[in-house]
């Protein structure tokens, strides 16, 4: 639970500071470079997590590795989140970041699980009637679920939509014994 009040916290100071300099989408973009270093760099993370060296050892070398190649506004967010030791919420502050974003822009992402992938045009498809029925932009992204027999699944926002073959067969095999 403690997890979820950091990446809350440090993700909203940091969506509100950036909204009051009115660089919210270039902070995004710089906070995806530092994450795509962190991924392709795990070292470079795990030095950050050393309990043993110091945390201006640690802010120097943050330094070194991206001045010049982010703000100094989110340089500065880097040197907190070393002093504070809540580098290893990077990740998951990032994550709550877009939402922010998200929500601002009325959008929300979903999951659409289908037997095989979808089309561009299909998806879309399904983006369109997910957002008239939430009332908000949907953003889906189409992942394969073999134990579907056919049909559907969206999840969005923590709800469930089912149209799948199986769970129609379930509801007509549950009226039948009606």
């Amino acid at each position: 639970m403690e997890s979820l009040k950091v990446d809350h916290t440090y993700g909203q100071a940091l969506f509100d500071a950036a909204q009051d300099l009115g660089r919210v989408d270039e902070i995004c973009e710089e906070y995806k470079i530092v994450t795509r270093v962190f991924e392709n760099e795990p070292l470079l993370k795990k030095l950050f997590l050393v309990p043993t060296l110091s945390a201006i050892e640690k802010k120097e070398t943050a330094r070194e590795i991206f001045e010049g190649r982010i703000s100094q506004e989110l340089l500065n967010f880097l040197y907190i989140l070393i002093s504070k030791r809540r580098i290893s919420y990077w990740e998951r502050i990032g994550r709550h970041y877009e939402k922010l974003i998200m929500d601002r822009d009325g959008l929300t992402k979903g999951i659409l699980y289908t037997v095989l992938p979808l089309t561009a045009d299909q998806l879309e498809g399904f983006e369109s009637k997910a957002s008239l029925t939430l009332g908000k932009m949907v953003k889906l992204e189409n992942r394969i679920d073999k134990t579907l027999i056919g049909g559907a699944k969206i999840y969005i926002d923590g709800k469930l939509i089912d149209a799948s073959v199986k769970t129609r067969l379930e509801s007509m095999k549950q009226r039948m014994r009606a």
